[in-house]
């Protein structure tokens, strides 16, 4: 919120604003993994083989940490979609000409005892987008583990 406070509305600096929110969740995650994965006999193993970094990252570390990297982009997306929804409600998000689920929601606030369907049909989405998203994520998620068992 600061940072679209401070540098001023627009699209551009919305997706700044969240992709920065979101870049310390994907590097501590990506960060357990990787180092669970240097931890393992078969790394060690394949050091002592010979295997530069590179060769391991790609070859044996990136394919199992792979789940975890699905799993992670689909929760930030659906955080993400939360999140310009917020700035959207605070009006701070995309501007008049655009629609969006947020602005939607602010404006309808104040109509929410006349015609509450103008809150409850946005608010229905965001969350049904949000469960989607989540379930797809989890889908995902198991079909790349059963596919490394």
């Amino acid at each position: 919120i600061i940072f679209v406070a401070f540098l001023g509305f627009g699209e551009f600096n919305i997706l700044l604003a969240i992709c920065l929110a979101l870049i310390p969740r994907f590097i501590r995650s990506v960060y357990i993994a990787v180092h669970t994965e240097v931890e393992k006999d078969y790394i060690m193993a394949a050091r002592l083989d010979g295997a530069n970094d590179f060769y391991l990252l790609w070859s044996s570390i990136l394919p199992n940490i792979l789940t975890v990297i699905a799993a992670e982009i689909t929760l930030a997306l659906s955080a993400a979609i939360l999140d310009i929804t917020a700035l959207g409600f605070l009006g701070l998000g995309a501007q008049a000409p655009s629609t969006e689920w947020g602005a939607i929601l602010g404006d309808s606030v104040e109509l929410i005892y006349i015609a509450p369907w103008t809150v409850t049909l946005p608010g229905l989405t965001i969350m049904f987008t949000v469960i989607i998203l989540n379930l797809v994520g989890e889908g995902v998620r198991q079909a790349l583990n059963a596919g490394i068992e």
